[in-house]
């Protein structure tokens, strides 16, 4: 199976996943009876980089391969140029070693205006490059704001010939970070963040951890189907279900050991209350993938309406537990568990 067929599989594959339980339900915010607010005054916005955001809210990178992935980004950025968001798009590695630009030319930035948009480049990848300066290949034509460097061992030991030897990533992430002209973010890809592997890349020099965590796409099961019939050893099925940290247990320990650090919160977002409850556990912002890749396969106004629920679900838990702006979402809203 070549990359484009296998990037094609991610799709559709991720499209036959259902919503599940998440550790999300666990997470109960305090209801104010007397909430003091005028709702229609409820201010959402945020910084995002050095952006003001129109809530905090990014489209998570998702697919970056087949010519599929063209229509699917730009009906992406556009949603995102109407409603005053930001968006990663998904890995741009084909681009470097094959040359294919597909979904990943400059008409992503002529969509998208002037909101922020991140590149994205596998960080084992990093260890191919003949030069980092090469990344300049994935940030130039989207005029980048970030470079998104991906996590994703637990992916790639399941992928037929997946790349599995990950020395020297550390210190390739680190070159970047001393290289790159523009923030460097690095996200896992639904496995989480632990806490040594988040203080390794914050003393390398990254700029935001984003935590993704279980709940949402599970790349592992994908790649299991996608190797079905292949020269790789058979695996269970079940072994590895639970394997990882969800975003809630993620963002929770990290928050706790790097309060100062700027956490962005991914992995099974579900709607406008997943979003309150990542503010209140220490996240600046929450990314959404799996959430609108249907309505990206359909039209930008499907994505503008899916995005607009979530936000509107959002403003609905500030006026519910009583803040006039999101910013004020901290851990005090949270109710204490029992």
């Amino acid at each position: 199976m070549n990359d484009v067929d296998r990037k094609n599989g991610h799709i559709d594959l991720a499209l036959q996943q259902q919503d599940s339980s998440s550790d999300f339900d666990q997470v109960r915010l305090r209801h104010r009876a007397l909430p003091e607010v005028n709702f229609q005054d409820i201010d959402l916005s945020v910084q995002f980089l050095s952006y003001k955001l129109s809530a905090p809210l990014f489209v998570s990178s998702m697919t970056g391969g087949p010519l599929r992935a063209e229509r699917i980004n730009r009906h992406l950025a556009e949603a995102v140029c109407e409603l005053g968001l930001a968006m990663g798009v998904g890995s741009q590695r084909i681009a470097i070693e094959q040359g294919k630009k597909s979904g990943m030319t400059s008409t992503i930035r002529d969509a998208i205006g002037r909101c922020p948009l991140m590149a994205n480049f596998g960080a084992v990848n990093l260890l191919t490059l003949k030069s980092i300066s090469d990344l300049g290949y994935v940030l130039d034509p989207l005029e980048a704001d970030a470079i998104i460097l991906h996590l994703n061992p637990m992916q790639e030991i399941f992928q037929c010939r997946g790349d599995t030897n990950w020395k020297g990533v550390l210190d390739a992430i680190d070159a970047v970070c001393s290289w790159a002209p523009v923030p460097v973010v690095v996200k896992e890809v639904g496995f989480g963040l632990d806490r040594e592997s988040a203080k390794r890349l914050l003393d390398a020099g990254v700029s935001v951890l984003d935590v993704a965590g279980q709940g949402g796409t599970r790349f592992d099961e994908i790649e299991q189907e996608l190797a079905a019939g292949t020269e790789r050893p058979e695996i269970s099925n079940t072994a590895f279900k639970n394997w990882g940290y969800s975003t809630v247990e993620s963002l929770r320990a990290l928050h706790s050991d790097f309060p100062d650090s700027t956490l962005w919160a991914s992995g099974g977002i579900r709607d406008g209350l997943d979003i309150a409850k990542s503010l209140c556990l220490g996240a600046s912002a929450a990314g959404v993938a799996g959430t609108v890749l249907g309505s990206a396969l359909e039209s930008t106004d499907a994505v503008i309406a899916r995005l607009s629920r979530l936000i509107y679900e959002l403003k609905i838990a500030c006026f519910g537990t009583g803040v006039s702006q999101v910013t004020q979402l901290n851990e005090c809203q949270i109710m204490e568990e029992k």
